[in-house]
């Protein structure tokens, strides 16, 4: 057999014997990464011991690895074995770590990559789905009844994942794939895969382990200039951004690279046409020519030297969050390869992206509650004081008055001391009428409709205020959590109305109208301007109506607030009914 016809297969032998090398230096970063854990443990919930020993094992695996690699005696049947064994590994170190919310959460992204890219994306999909299965036992079997969904999260976005990762190494795989001919041509393609490899599992880490936009899209940036380079062409002077939708649905730089204007900075465009519009409404990526004279990014003097562009649409779903775009000073510069690189990151990104946003959202709400939590404290403690505090202070100096009087004029003193039965009879009452609306037993034992009965009683006897309940369209069909914010919200409308409002009457009433629950709170007081009330809020502490609808909004319902100077107020939740129930 000739030199020449042995090239082929000596290339493919360097080619592996670098992407072994690859592979073995990213589980040395693992190693590391390990070790610090176990001797740092930074959550402090971790078990030390096990985990250094484990980790100590994992090294000496790699460590022979190297000894095998560095003196050429690996076989055709290593990438097999050291897949299984990292499989295993990977398996028995994430509960030592913490599971999917401990910090080595990505580590299955390694195994998953390796399988994709070496074997195909059959078995990389094999084992993304055994770890994702693995990783929901585990939160199943750690859920506790009563405790909200989003405690799997976690472990459903991990298992998400897994499977986009799969999805980048089956494309990153597919493309080293199609490109053989440049081992003739002397280009040498595939001596950038095991670059790239460490780019794609770099940029999954990195989105994967960050919660924080910004960091994301400064990611997206730095990673495609590095893919970039790592495509082998001179790309020239390049100018990078990533556009965003403000509230206002125009885009803004939120991320960028080399924008040597400060103005620009600033600037905002629609995204209805140019490159940019034409890459959001296809949802598909563009190579464009010179930003000059693009009819929207001609306003970005810092592009004004460019003379070809990339662009790609930051998209999941139906939802657009923006684009990224490259520019580049050097004409016709972007290649279908630069695209399908960048195509790659956006789609990780976009994940990032959601999870980010999602997470704010969780943040955003769990703060809310905390809020009206301390309300509610505030709330309890001023009427404390302002009622039954005040009641037993009277209680105990009467009843000083009353021993004084025992001696003196024992007919009085038995006067006082009626009295005084009189007022404890009250106080007594208030605080359990406190305690009713805190969280009332009958709305855990006997439903909706009672509990609202009996709130309306305790309103007629001790406030003589008429309270009408109309329930004769109602039907059970609320989950206890959705009645308990259904009678808060009652609740403090009703109150609302007491206080403020100087009604004669008010009016409940509890019907269900097809797939939907409806429940209005009519008073007919004095009203008020519902939009002035709304746009005070800015400057007042109270939020009584922005609570209201944020209750409702707790259980996928929508309230609204009907009033008008001197016509009374109405105000509708609606909730709808789902299915199963």
């Amino acid at each position: 057999m000739s030199l020449s016809e042995r090239r082929p297969e000596q290339t493919a032998e360097q080619s592996q014997t670098a992407t072994d090398w690859a592979f073995c230096l990213v589980r040395w970063g693992l190693f590391a990464y390990l070790l610090f854990l176990a001797l740092f443990n930074p959550l402090g919930t971790l078990s030390v011991d096990v985990l250094f020993l484990a980790t100590i094992t994992f090294g000496a695996y790699n460590l022979t690895i190297t000894i095998l690699l560095a003196l050429g005696l690996l076989t055709r049947a290593i990438p097999a074995f050291t897949l299984i064994v990292d499989t295993i590994a990977v398996l028995a170190l994430l509960p030592l770590t913490g599971g999917a919310e401990g910090l080595f959460f990505f580590a299955p992204l390694f195994p998953i990559l390796v399988a994709t890219l070496r074997f195909g994306w059959e078995l990389g999909l094999l084992l993304a789905v055994v770890y994702g299965l693995a990783l929901g036992l585990a939160a199943l079997l750690g859920w506790e009844k009563g405790q909200p969904w989003t405690e799997l999260l976690p472990a459903i976005l991990q298992s998400l994942m897994f499977l986009l990762a799969v999805v980048i190494g089956g494309a990153v795989g597919g493309r080293a794939a199609t490109e053989p001919t440049d081992q003739e041509t002397g280009e040498g393609s595939d001596s950038h895969l095991p670059d790239r490899i460490k780019m794609v599992y770099e940029l999954a880490s990195t989105l994967s382990a960050t919660l924080n936009y910004q960091r994301v899209l400064e990611a997206i940036l730095d990673i495609s200039h590095l893919g970039f380079d790592e495509l082998g062409y001179r790309m020239g002077e390049s100018v990078a951004m990533v556009l965003l939708y403000d509230e206002n649905q125009e885009l803004y730089p939120a991320s960028y690279r080399n924008l040597m204007v400060p103005e620009d900075e600033q600037r905002r465009i629609k995204g209805v046409s140019g490159i940019v519009g034409r890459a959001i409404n296809s949802a598909e990526a563009r190579i464009g020519g010179s930003p000059a004279e693009d009819p929207e990014l001609r306003v970005f003097r810092s592009l004004a030297h460019c003379q070809s562009m990339l662009c790609v649409p930051l998209r999941a779903g139906f939802e657009t969050y923006g684009v990224v775009l490259f520019a580049s000073t050097k004409p016709d510069v972007y290649r279908p390869e630069h695209l399908d690189l960048l195509v790659i990151f956006c789609n990780q990104a976009t994940i990032a992206l959601q999870n980010a946003t999602l997470y704010q959202s969780l943040q955003e709400e769990r703060d809310k509650i905390i809020d009206q939590e301390e309300q509610a404290r505030r709330k309890l403690a001023r009427d404390l004081h302002d009622g039954p505090t005040q009641d037993i202070a009277a209680i105990a100096m009467r009843l000083n008055f009353a021993r004084l009087l025992i001696d003196r004029d024992p007919a009085r003193a038995r006067v006082e001391l009626a009295r005084l039965e009189d007022l404890a009879h009250r106080t007594v009452k208030e605080i359990r009428s406190m305690l009713f609306t805190l969280r009332p037993i009958i709305l855990e034992t006997e439903g909706l409709v009672a509990a609202v009965n009996q709130y309306a009683e305790n309103l007629r006897q001790n406030d003589n205020l008429p309270v009408e309940v109309d329930a004769e369209q109602y039907r059970d069909c609320l989950d206890s959590e959705a009645q308990g914010v259904v009678f808060a919200i009652i609740e403090e409308a009703v109150n609302n109305a007491k206080k403020h409002a100087n009604a004669s009457r008010i009016w409940v009433q509890l019907a269900v109208q097809g797939d939907i629950f409806v429940a209005q709170v009519v008073d007919d007081g004095k009203g008020f301007d519902v939009q002035a009330v709304e746009r005070s809020y800015s400057t007042r502490g109270s939020l009584g109506m922005l609570n209201l609808k944020e209750r409702a909004e707790l259980i996928g319902g929508t309230l609204t607030i009907d009033s008008a100077p001197g016509r009374g107020t109405r105000i509708t939740l609606i909730v709808p009914i789902e299915e199963e129930i």
